[in-house]
């Protein structure tokens, strides 16, 4: 395969990445996600306000794929890094960026690769990709990160949790932080739809944690992404969301 050698190309592979993220088939998400939490040299990218990152391995190949990538036994940063850099400039580590990258790997349901030999280190590309991205990751994709999360552990999880919960609101499913209930405003579409938060970030707990029923809160997307974004370097608490809401 031959390495990307234009703007174009490095955003037509964003692109594909972002449409696995969005993918019906978990295994595709998961492959993905896992692609990025390995990554040691990424490109950063913004989607809706919001920096996203690819690993240089996967962008500095033109066209890329996954079932390309997979087929490529030599591909290697030797090949793609100068290939970025070319395009994008020299590439370094910024605090910044590495903050964020944590962020969107727990918002993915992975854990980074522990790097201690060698820093992560970015490029950045300063403009967002195509507007669909713009307007429908954060809804599609949110509900992407809670399948991956799970299904490491138990691909049954949310269906019980989900089940106790109506057991318990009369058939309803509803956020619980703001009464949000998709069957009732978009009908039979809406029916059974809602997503599943940890109470206890992923993040805290080691690869081995079990996942109850308990252990998840039925939430609205919105509610969802607020749960996972940071104020003044902290994520809110339930309470504090709930408190903001009010």
């Amino acid at each position: 395969m031959r390495a990307i050698s234009t703007k174009k190309e490095l955003i037509k592979n964003l692109e594909r990445i972002e449409q696995y993220l969005q993918s019906d088939q978990p295994e595709i998400y998961d492959k993905m996600a896992r692609y990025i939490a390995r990554g040691k040299c990424l490109v950063a990218y913004i989607v809706g306000g919001q920096y996203h990152f690819a690993p240089s391995r996967f962008v500095g190949y033109a066209n890329n794929s996954l079932i390309s990538h997979d087929e490529n036994t030599s591909k290697h940063s030797g090949v793609t890094n100068p290939a970025i850099t070319r395009i994008l400039g020299e590439k370094q580590f910024i605090k910044k960026l590495e903050q964020s990258y944590f962020t969107y790997c727990e918002w993915l349901g992975v854990t980074p690769n522990d790097n201690k030999q060698a820093q992560r280190t970015y490029w950045l590309l300063n403009e967002d990709i195509v507007d669909e991205f713009k307007t429908s990751h954060f809804t599609e994709g949110k509900r992407k990160l809670v399948t991956h999360e799970i299904s490491e552990r138990d691909p049954r999880v949310v269906k019980e949790a989900k089940r106790i919960f109506k057991q318990e609101h009369s058939g309803e499913l509803f956020c619980e932080i703001c009464g949000f209930n998709f069957k009732a405003v978009y009908g039979k579409v809406g029916e059974d739809f809602i997503e599943a938060h940890h109470k206890v970030s992923l993040s805290s707990t080691s690869k081995e944690h079990d996942v109850k029923p308990s252990d998840l809160m039925m939430v609205c997307p919105n509610c969802h992404r607020m749960l996972h974004r940071q104020v003044n370097g902290k994520y809110m608490s339930i309470k504090q969301l709930q408190k903001a809401l009010k």
